[in-house]
């Protein structure tokens, strides 16, 4: 079934960015990072400041007892979703050789099937070193070797380095790093993926659905008769769950609707808890991780529906986490690249070992609420690593500017002109608009209107496992050799969750 198509080809994203820059040299100020202004000389965004800390520091260090500890000698960890979690166009595999411990079901990841209700390991049913391969989407049991790799056309969607892998990676080095040692024999994490591109939520649910749901259970059962015939216990310790793109697009039964996503996604996750952990006897829910869906997928009405309700289940439910967006990521267009999808599964095992491994609590760079007096707005955020800050992100394989940092403004009148953006405080954001607002302004951030992205992100100093590569010899284009990035470690900051806020008047301290 093919996947989800561009939504717009590379040269119309070119002349929307160029549009976008020239709007920004016009503004002037706006493309320019202003200094943060020092807060202790303005007392009341001093206030906000340190409100927005202490929050942060509440939410960051709170402990949490809600998902299993890792006491079992088995740990498993499944990714589920459509394309982006299958890693769809992801190739050639970056992690070939096994970085630590960490094991998978068969010889990869993913299933021998492409699709349908079953999950079959790749090659034998046992326990294998956990890396990256590529497979043939025509049949999928056949794994590539580089020279095949080589010859696949550009947009060939054989998947590839996956997410878990570079997720398990990193979490295995931060786990082994608390500890102080070199393997864990006793407690060890095991790697699955039973996600099927091309899929609505609809379609991956239990009840209604195209079956795929089965894998997942499958896979939970196969790799618990491994365990149970070793004598060994087991435990299914969270999900990486990367889906969202038919739903924006409302393709395959899709509908872009937040209530009607929300609803679906805890029904999913409540369904994958009982049907899996429950099913064994565990007693805790597994963690449940997901990304934020890209909002440029929002080709119906240019909402931000799903990526909305998927931060808000992440504020509703325990033991669900929104590790972040993949909008700054290198990427072929819809997908990621294979080093888009290892950096993203870097910052899922950072996020990982945060709420799984140290039980801690865990938020992304995400707005508190808004105020606007005359045509000035000041934005709180919980900003996980202080202070804010802007870069650009990547698009395809360069870096490109966004209008206006990724902010779009509109009241009653329309869009709201901007006159410049700055970092106020270590967490606070001050707008300023070139017009008298109309009633209540409307704030969004990396929506539809602006490609689904933005510049904001935090200064998390938390270093990634493994380097960016470039590997020519195995398809990457020229334009993957960005200087910038080969050979050096992945940045791992916190960038800022898509978002639609309403502004409040006043410019009282943060509650």
């Amino acid at each position: 079934m093919p996947e989800l198509p561009h939504i717009a080809s590379d040269s119309a994203l070119d002349t929307l960015l160029s549009t976008s820059r020239w709007t920004a040299l016009l503004l002037g100020a706006v493309l320019v990072t202003t200094p943060p202004v020092s807060a202790a000389s303005d007392p009341s965004l001093s206030a906000r400041d340190a409100q927005n800390k202490r929050f942060s520091e509440q939410i960051m260090a709170e402990s949490r007892q809600h998902s299993p500890t890792l006491t079992t000698t088995y740990n498993h960890i499944i990714t589920y979703g459509q394309s982006l979690a299958s890693a769809a166009e992801g190739w050639p595999a970056l992690s070939k050789q096994p970085g630590y411990d960490n094991l998978m079901l068969g010889d990869s990841p993913r299933s021998a099937t492409f699709s349908g209700a079953r999950f079959v390991p790749v090659g034998e049913a046992s326990f294998k070193p956990l890396r990256a391969v590529v497979q043939l989407k025509r049949d999928p049991k056949t794994i590539l070797d580089s020279a095949a790799i080589a010859k696949l056309e550009q947009r060939a969607q054989e998947e590839g380095e996956s997410v878990e892998v570079g997720a398990l990676n990193m979490a295995r080095r931060l786990y082994l790093e608390k500890h102080g040692v070199e393997s864990d024999p006793e407690h060890l994490f095991v790697a699955s993926n039973a996600s099927t591109s091309g899929r609505s939520i609809s379609q991956l649910s239990k009840v209604g659905g195209t079956h795929e749901y089965r894998r997942v259970l499958q896979a939970v059962d196969q790799a618990k008769r491994i365990a149970d015939a070793q004598g060994a216990s087991y435990s299914i310790s969270a999900f990486f769950w990367l889906q969202g793109e038919y739903d924006y697009a409302e393709v395959q039964g899709g509908i872009n609707d937040k209530a009607a996503y929300k609803k679906m996604l805890r029904q999913l996750r409540d369904d994958l808890n009982t049907d899996t952990a429950k099913a064994i006897g565990q007693a805790q829910m597994p963690a449940f991780i997901s990304y934020q869906t890209d909002a440029k997928s929002s080709v119906v009405d240019g909402s931000l529906d799903i990526g909305i309700a998927q931060w808000e289940l992440a504020q509703e439910e325990p033991n669900w986490y929104l590790a972040g967006p993949v909008y700054p990521y290198v990427d072929k267009g819809t997908h990621l690249s294979a080093n888009g999808y290892r950096w993203f599964g870097q910052m899922l095992g950072k996020v990982y070992h945060h709420v799984v491994v140290e039980q801690r609590g865990w938020q992304p760079l995400s707005p508190r609420r808004a105020t606007i007096e005359g045509r000035e707005i000041l934005m709180d955020f919980h900003v996980p690593h202080p202070p804010l800050a802007f870069s650009e992100p990547y698009l395809g394989h360069k870096t490109r500017m966004i209008e206006n940092y990724g902010f779009v403004l509109t009241d009653d009148e329309g869009k709201v002109p901007v006159e410049n953006i700055e970092v106020a405080a270590d967490t606070v954001l001050r707008l300023v608009v070139a017009r008298d607002l109309a009633g209540i302004p409307t704030i969004r951030y990396a929506s539809h209107e602006v490609g689904g992205a933005g510049e904001l992100h935090d200064s998390d100093p938390t270093v990634a496992d493994t380097n960016y590569e470039y590997l020519p010899e195995e398809g990457m284009p020229e334009e993957a050799n960005i200087e910038a990035l080969v050979g050096k470690p992945y940045p791992l900051h916190n960038w800022s969750i898509a978002f639609e806020i309403k502004a409040t008047p006043g410019h009282d301290s943060a509650r």
